[in-house]
């Protein structure tokens, strides 16, 4: 950011807000950044890039990642579990994952805040739960994709004997 402002001009920093003719220096970011509370500067960077960014009907997909090189001799490694607009490589909200569970009950949490009306929530084989979809569905009022795999035997042999020639999925509009 310092870099970036560095480069504007004085009449830009001054309707940016600026009341300085030079840019801020990066000591200045730096300490301005250190005394905002993460939780609360994420929620709102989230809002702001999903409004921006987000309309009905596009993908929003949740991905768990555990952070190499995060683990001690006494803590295991952090694992988080994110809200991405994979088309354009944008995380809009990130959630730590607790150490003594997954991802599953974090997903209301992660997406509590976010205005999902309309869109489309993908995620992989372990969020394919009922808990999860109602949540999209009869909460956040969004639609979701997700992943079945034999690891739930009974839901992968209901839909492996659709048959989805006379029964194709639905599309809204059509």
């Amino acid at each position: 950011m310092a870099e970036w402002s560095a480069e504007l001009s004085p009449d830009l920093l001054r309707r940016l807000g600026s009341r300085r003719r030079t840019a801020p220096s990066e000591k200045c970011f730096r300490l301005t950044l250190q005394k905002l509370d993460p939780a609360r500067f994420d929620a709102v960077l989230s809002t702001w890039l999903l409004r921006h960014h987000l309309v009905a009907g596009q993908p929003l997909a949740l991905d768990g990642k555990t952070l190499r090189g995060s683990a001690t001799a006494s803590t295991p490694a952090r694992h988080l579990l994110s809200a991405v607009l994979p088309d354009l490589g944008i995380v809009v909200a990130q959630h730590a994952v607790p150490a003594d569970t997954n991802e599953i009950p974090c997903v209301s949490a992660l997406l509590d805040a976010l205005p999902l009306t309309g869109a489309v929530v993908t995620a992989d084989a372990l969020h394919t739960q009922v808990e999860t979809a109602r949540y999209l569905l009869e909460q956040k009022h969004a639609d979701y994709v997700l992943t079945v795999k034999k690891n739930q035997p009974t839901l992968y042999e209901d839909i492996d004997t659709l048959h989805l020639e006379a029964f194709p999925p639905s599309a809204h509009g059509c």
